[in-house]
């Protein structure tokens, strides 16, 4: 549909060069459009002159939006002005997707890192990162131009990876795979506070006694491991 909130911040020669809509500051860019730019048309035989946001970018030469009557519409891209959310600076503590072409091997187009330090007055790249897609995660050094910000379905896939990479790492230290539970272990149950003792392993559930009277079946999901058998002083 038609934008009717884009407020113009910057235009010289009747030409737009930063607009800003919903809060968000978009900058003209000589790129083909992609997914959540805005583009500008001027002069349309079909659409109306204004503004639209960009659903998706079928290839490089047209780009799709909806006018105002919620009609899918198609553009060449050489027709439209394409407008794309202005990057701030990227911070300590930033999940970053690697862009461009690299001098390090280590790096591939696409890596997610975290960005550790920022030095923006030193002489050499200023951005200290650990990977976050990589088993290696030794820090390296990044320009500012080499960083975008990753989207939030990029940041939630790398999280899972951090997630099973902490748990692989937590259960290899005392020599098990992950939610391998054995007879004795101490956890703790999801949504109580209750410890309870591991007397049985299935598949896919442990038996545990959670007091002198009550025991019971737990998906092993739902369990947490609190002190492993091997561990207990007052069996060994």
């Amino acid at each position: 549909m038609k934008l009717e909130s884009v407020k113009i911040l910057d235009m010289i020669d009747e030409v737009i060069n930063k607009v800003e809509y919903k809060g968000t500051v978009y900058v003209k860019v000589d790129d083909y459009a992609v997914k959540g730019d805005l583009i500008f048309i001027q002069h349309g035989h079909e659409t109306e002159k204004g503004f639209y946001k960009v659903e998706s970018s079928e290839n490089i030469s047209w780009v799709c939006f909806f006018d105002s009557f919620k009609i899918k519409m198609y553009c060449p891209n050489t027709d439209c002005t394409v407008f794309r959310k202005k990057q701030e600076r990227l911070k300590v503590g930033d999940y970053a997707k690697a862009i461009g072409h690299f001098s390090n091997s280590r790096v591939n187009e696409g890596d997610i890192v975290k960005i550790l330090e920022d030095e923006p007055w030193a002489d050499f790249p200023p951005f200290k990162c650990e990977f976050i897609s990589k088993e290696d995660k030794k820090a390296i050094l990044f320009y500012e131009d080499e960083l975008v910000l990753a989207t939030e379905d990029e940041i939630r896939g790398v999280k899972e990876v951090e997630t099973k990479q902490t748990a692989n790492l937590k259960w290899s230290k005392i020599g098990r795979k992950v939610d391998e539970f054995k007879e004795g272990d101490i956890v703790k149950i999801q949504g109580t506070e209750k410890l309870c003792e591991v007397i049985v392993v299935d598949y896919s559930t442990i038996y545990v006694r959670r007091n002198s009277e009550s025991t019971g079946f737990e998906f092993k999901k739902k369990a947490k491991l609190i002190c492993p058998v091997e561990a207990r002083f007052d069996q060994n």
